[in-house]
Parts: structure tokens; sequence; C-alpha cells
């Protein structure tokens, strides 16, 4: 299965894996390198393995234990595939459509969404695995009981097209000591493959068990200092990308990693400001942008930086500038409120 060197986008290497092309295209235990599945990626890599295994004939395995040598961008498809993903150690972002994410370490994310898009900036490490299987096969052969996953994301479990809420559990104990044993493994082929299959079993079935338990939000674990400002560098982001819709400050501390002290004293350390404070100014600089290129009405600038009416706008509008909004070019007559 020859796969497609990466394309150059904006200086990131940018390559694309269809993962039930190659769930298909591989024999039960058979090992796929990644150079095999997306050429040229694995020189920008410093690894001593790096590719996909198939577990079953419903699973795939592909641990990370690399160092990032150059920025890429990974597109992936994964129609009707849960992703359970485990990082141990390092973090990159994650795009589903246009929400963007940072997968942080210690944490359990759980999703099920028809396209990603990974981004990994240079110089960092990751440690962790990513485990690929069918969502009927998780339903039927582990006996997953709905009825304990909270309702906002049964879809990931119900639904081919999934959902673009990503579940996050607190990664346990005994996960971070089962990735730890996989990128351990020393053994040669077929014992590494039999081992590294007991073990992908072994892990979705404390998934499984730790989602039948009360649920409880992921709880972040402690990063350090750098960690967490690219958790607040990524939370900025966030804030600029979902600017119609912004997250609530522990959505966001959730989605970075970070609990919500953290977040707080991380924007005002980098910016000076809340994040609600610094959502708010970008709100109003991008509205400011839009009214002075004056091809859209006040009420749809409004709406377009997450305001629902015209009334609320122009007095947030007006608090933050000392003026009401207005176009500079052709604009409506009268607002629509």
């Amino acid at each position: 299965m020859p796969g497609a060197m990466g394309t150059l986008v904006d200086g990131t290497r940018r390559f694309a894996v269809d993962l039930h092309a190659l769930r298909s295209g591989l024999g039960i235990g058979e090992f796929a390198p990644s150079g095999q599945v997306a050429s040229g990626l694995p020189d920008l890599l410093r690894a001593r393995e790096h590719g996909y295994r198939r577990i079953d004939a419903h699973t795939l395995l592909h641990l990370l234990n690399f160092e990032v040598m150059q920025p890429y961008s990974l597109d992936l498809s994964r129609p009707d595939l849960v992703c359970i993903q485990a990082i141990v150690a390092g973090s990159y972002t994650r795009w589903i459509g246009a929400r963007m994410d940072l997968v942080p370490p210690q944490v359990l994310q759980i999703s099920n969404v028809a396209a990603s898009t990974s981004d990994t900036q240079a110089g960092r490490r990751l440690r962790g695995l990513l485990i690929v299987c069918e969502r009927e096969h998780l339903l039927s052969h582990y006996r997953l009981d709905l009825a304990s996953v909270p309702q906002a994301y049964r879809p990931i479990f119900l639904s081919r097209e999934g959902s673009p809420e990503v579940l996050q559990l607190p990664l346990s104990a005994t996960g971070i000591g089962l990735v730890d044993q996989m990128l351990a493994c020393k053994y040669p082929e077929p014992l590494r493959g039999i081992f590294l299959g007991v073990k992908t079993v072994e892990f979705i079935c404390d998934m499984v068990a730790q989602l039948h338990r009360p649920q409880r939000p992921a709880a972040p674990r402690a990063l350090s200092g750098h960690a967490k400002r690219r958790a607040v560098e990524a939370a900025a982001e966030i804030y600029r990308r979902e600017i119609a819709d912004p997250p609530s400050i522990e959505q966001l501390a959730l989605r970075v990693g970070l609990n919500r002290n953290e977040l707080t004293a991380g924007f005002r350390q980098a910016h000076g400001l809340t994040p609600h404070a610094y959502a708010h100014m970008h709100r109003m600089e991008r509205a400011r942008e839009l009214l002075g290129e004056g091809t859209l009405s006040i009420s749809e600038v409004a709406r377009r930086v997450g305001y629902e009416g015209y009334s609320s706008f122009a007095r947030a509008y007006h608090g933050h500038f000392g003026h009401p909004p207005a176009q500079r070019g052709p604009a409506e007559a009268q607002p629509g409120e």
C-alpha cells in the first residue's frame, strides 16, 4: 500500500492517511511502517519504530514514541471508527472541522468523526498510543453499556457520522502502565505482535471498565511550565478561531488540559488579561475589522462575532471602544432591532 508523498503547505509538510483503507489493506498481525503509508513522514521524525499494526479484524494500533524534527500535519480519514488516544508525555493540536483542541498528556480521549487533522511542531517529543476500533465492534464485543456514557457523548458510539465532541477521561494508572509496557516492548516478531495485541485488548477493557464507573471530568495532571505555556497558546488560538461561539473558561480549560486557575494565571502572564477579557478583546477587534470593510450589516457583524442581536452587540461595542458601532461603507439604514 504505497503512501502518497506529503505536500508542502505554508512551510509545513502535510500528509494524509485513510485509517479505514489502512485497516482493510493489512492482514491480522501485520505492521505497516509509516513510510509505506505516508511517504516521507519518517524523514521528519526520530523514532525506532513508527507505523500502524492491525491487531484483529476490527482494530488498529499506532504507537507514538518519537521526536519531531520538522513540523508536519496529518490528515486522518476515519469514518465510523472510534479513536482512543492516550498521551503520557508531550502534546499536539488536533482540528475537527473549525474546532481546535490541544491533545494534552495524561488524559484519555475518545472520539468518532469522519476526519481530523493533527498538527505537531518541531522539537515535540510524543509518547503514547492511538487505538482505532470499529464502532459496532466496540459495542458488541466489549459490551459497552451506553447508559453509563454521558448523553452528550453517546453519538460517538451510536452514530456512523460520530460527533465533534471528544470524551475526555483521566488516564488511569493501569492505562499509563499499559502504554509504558507497549512502548518498552523489545520482543522480536512474532512475539512483539502477540504481546502488543494482548495489551491493546487489555487497554480497551480498562477503558470500557472506566466508562462503566460513575463519570467525572478528566483531572489534568501537573504540567511543566513550558507545557503550560503551550497550553495557554493553544487556548488563545481556540478563542481566535472560535470567535463566533467561544467556549466557556471551564470548557476551554478542559480542552487544553489545564484547570481554571492555571488557565487564568497563564493568560494574565502571557497577555495581561483574563481569558474572558482576551476573548472579548478579539471579538471586538474582529467586529471593528468587519465594520470597516463595509460589506456586512451591523446585525450580521454582530452575529459573526457571537452576538444574537444588535442591542447586546452595540452595548458591548460601545463599552469597549467608547462609541456605537458604525460602518464605513454601504450600510443598513436602520439596525434590525
